[in-house]
């Protein structure tokens, strides 16, 4: 009877995925990682926090520099990243935006209203910068210790911010009696860390070079998306940059999965401004061209697009947040049998994407290739 309970409650929560792509920053967020990892050191990215904070910024683009936001976020209008904002919320996702800036700088009327109706976004002086390290710290509830580590602000003149957390509970929880140590065997040598067992119902799929489950999270909405690459992790990475969460294709029910992973709790500091004018995303970066007219009569650039992210994941489930910064400075110039359990061992470098069912939207990504940092 429990065993059947089990497969019932998989069914349910695992019924009616939304994986598409065209959502604010999926494709630009996921695409990202293959240009801050080669697959031997972690990276992580908020894909949501990311289109944010630069539909903020874009609030106030125009022509080229515009154009090439909008794209960049699969969007038409700024505003479409905004209307995620409600649902996310109901999903359990807390999430935070808010600009500061100098104290002589004339923000437009037009573009402070805009910020604070659809963004929800105050506006906060900006001085030496603590201010914006305890707004961080704030509504990450601590688990962010302030803004990334490639903040300039001494340069800046607005810093346009976005926070997001969540706290989720397991679905099916590891139980801490089957947790153990073993080797994880990363690029530079293998490592002693912490593994959770489990035999657990879920979606499995294999394809593109990679095996792949979804883990659910308590209330259905939230899911982990863990991958394992059957060579090295640079490669699914290129797969993840091309095909976004089309890589990951699922029999319609789920099956038994005996899954090993390893516990986590790891920071990630990201500089994103080179790899998002790598996508493509260049003139909202470059002095010349940018025009953000918009938000203000000065002349500003985007200096700096950066995030902060901390993701925890233990036998109870998973805690995890982001702060996204954008500084703007004044510019110069096959099917498987139902009986026997599936095996994934996450023991190699692995990819894990924690999503939104309902929307679609990713709100955590990252490439793990070593639990211990």
């Amino acid at each position: 009877m429990r065993r059947m309970l089990a497969i019932a409650l998989a069914l349910l929560l695992l019924g009616g995925v939304a994986l598409a792509d065209k959502v604010p920053g999926n494709r630009l967020g996921l695409g990202l990682l293959s240009h801050l990892t080669d697959g031997k050191h972690n990276a992580f990215v908020s894909p949501v926090g990311l289109a944010w904070g630069l539909s903020m910024a874009a609030e106030g683009s125009g022509g080229e520099t515009r154009q090439h936001l909008l794209k960049a976020l699969d969007v038409e209008a700024p505003e479409e990243t905004a209307a995620l904002a409600s649902s996310l919320e109901e999903a359990g996702l807390r999430w935070a935006n808010a600009a500061f800036a100098r104290q002589d700088l004339k923000l437009l009327p037009e573009y402070e209203a805009r910020l604070t109706s659809v963004y929800g976004a105050g506006r906060f002086p900006l001085a030496g910068g603590e201010e914006a390290d305890a707004w961080a710290r704030e509504k990450t509830d601590g688990l962010v210790d302030g803004l990334p580590a490639f903040s300039q602000l001494e340069d800046a003149r607005l810093v346009l911010l976005n926070a997001l957390a969540m706290e989720a509970e397991w679905a099916s929880p590891f139980d801490p009696d089957q947790t153990w140590e073993d080797d994880f065997h990363a690029p530079e040598g293998d490592v002693r860390v912490p593994f959770m067992h489990q035999e657990v119902f879920a979606q499995y799929g294999e394809g593109l070079g990679m095996r792949y489950i979804q883990k659910a999270y308590m209330g259905g909405r939230f899911s982990m998306m863990l991958a394992l690459p059957n060579t090295a992790l640079k490669n699914a990475l290129s797969q993840l940059k091309k095909n976004g969460m089309d890589c990951f294709q699922f029999r319609r029910n789920p099956v038994s999965v005996s899954l090993t992973m390893p516990k986590l709790d790891l920071c990630y500091d990201a500089d994103l401004s080179k790899a998002i004018s790598a996508w493509g995303c260049w003139v909202p970066f470059n002095a010349e061209y940018a025009d953000y007219s918009g938000i203000s009569d000065e002349k500003l650039v985007i200096s700096e697009v950066s995030q902060r992210l901390r993701v925890q994941i233990d036998e109870g489930g998973t805690r995890a947040a982001a702060v996204t910064e954008v500084d703007m400075t004044k510019s110069a110039g096959h099917r498987l049998d139902d009986g026997d359990p599936v095996e994934l061992v996450l023991d190699k470098p692995f990819l894990f994407i924690i999503f939104d069912r309902e929307t679609g939207a990713v709100c955590f990504a990252g490439a793990v290739a070593n639990p211990l940092g």
